[in-house]
Order: structure tokens, then sequence, then C-alpha cells
């Protein structure tokens, strides 16, 4: 059962996230950069490249048909399932999946990873972003990558994009027309990860409600 207290906290923070002023791109990234610094944060870029993918939903062409699949619990997911967020088709097989790292570089043995994954698959496009700064821990390492990504999609057709977070919802906003619907899609996500698991804790609901407060003032 969940305290008055934690409830208390949940009701202010998705009141705070009803914007009265106009949000742009960049106003939402560095609200999320800033959330995403916070301690034991590595489920944070999950539940945000979730909430995005639930306004694409809605706009996108490409999912038309597709179904997005429930917001796994982060550290059970690549053990039953092929990534972070998953989206299927209607025949319930999979058609795209995102792998999400946290301050963590990728390299050539996480592309490995994902063909591993997706041998024998119908899996179309595999997506791994980071929020690591440089995304990649060598200039040398990324040209490898994007050779090995190149070769991937020469000879099975599987379309592996490898991005930063941060570079990835700065182009998925783009297709939403209203980014407070997305900001109180991440809110209400980030609440219910918060009830259905332990890796969303109260001071990560707490530090959000600061910066959604600090932005209505703005």
């Amino acid at each position: 059962m969940l305290s008055q207290q934690h409830k208390m906290v949940f009701d202010e923070t998705i009141e705070s996230a009803d914007f009265s002023e106009i949000l742009n791109i960049n106003t939402v990234l560095r609200m999320l950069e800033r959330h995403f610094q916070i301690k034991l944060s590595s489920r944070l870029p999950v539940i945000a490249i979730y909430s995005v993918y639930q306004q694409l939903f809605k706009v996108v062409k490409r999912y038309d048909g597709k179904k997005l699949g429930q917001l796994n619990v982060h550290t059970s997911s690549d053990k039953h399932g092929f990534g972070d967020i998953e989206v299927w088709n209607e025949d319930g097989t999979p058609f795209e999946m995102v792998e999400i790292k946290h301050n963590i570089p990728i390299d050539r043995n996480l592309i490995f990873d994902l063909v591993k994954k997706s041998q024998g698959t119908t899996i179309q496009r595999y997506y791994i972003l980071t929020t690591y700064k440089e995304n990649f821990p060598s200039r040398e390492e990324e040209e490898y990558i994007n050779k090995f990504i190149l070769k991937i999609k020469k000879d099975s057709g599987l379309e592996i994009i490898a991005n930063g977070i941060f570079q990835s919802l700065k182009y998925y906003l783009r297709f939403i027309d209203d980014y407070k619907n997305f900001v109180k899609a991440y809110t209400n996500n980030l609440i219910g990860d918060a009830k259905n698991s332990t890796e969303v804790k109260e001071f990560h609901i707490t530090e959000w409600q600061n910066i959604l407060k600090e932005h209505r003032l703005e």
C-alpha cells in the first residue's frame, strides 16, 4: 500500500505538469537532462523514450497497426524480452526494439548483442540509445560501428540505429504538436513506475516536481 505521503507527492507532481506557458523542445530537453543527472537514474531515460513513443504512435504512419508493449520492469526486460521498449506487429511478432543505456558508451559488443537477439526474428529496426555524452568510447569505435551497421543492413536487412538519447528526443519531439502532452505522459509514467517497481524512488518524483514548478514560474 502506498503511504499517504507518497500519494500527496504523486498528486502534486501531476498538478505541476499542467503547464500554463508555452514549451519548446530545448526547454523540455533541459528539464530531462537535469532530471537524468539525479542519482540512481538509469530508469528515467527509459521512461522518457517510452513516453515519446506514446506520442509518436498517434501521429507517425510507421506505427499504424502496431502495438507498443507495456513498460517493462527495467531489471527484467533484458531477460524476458528484446529491449527496454518494444513495438509489436498485430500478429504478435516483434517489429521495432529500443535498448537504452545510461552513461554507458555504445561499443561494438553492444551491437553484437543486438544482432544476436534479432537473429531469426521479424525485427526490422533496433535502436540503441545512450545518455553518454560522446555516445561512443572513441572516434575509431564509432567509425567501426557505423561500417558494421551498414554491413548488417546489407546482409540481413536489419537496421540498427546507434545514437544519443537527447539527439533522438530532439528529433522525435519535432513530430509532436503539443510538448505538454509529452511532459504529462512522462510525469504519469514516472509515477506509474514508482507504484509498480522499486527503481523510481520518491526523490525522483520530488525532483521532477521541483523542475516542473520552476518552469511554470518562468
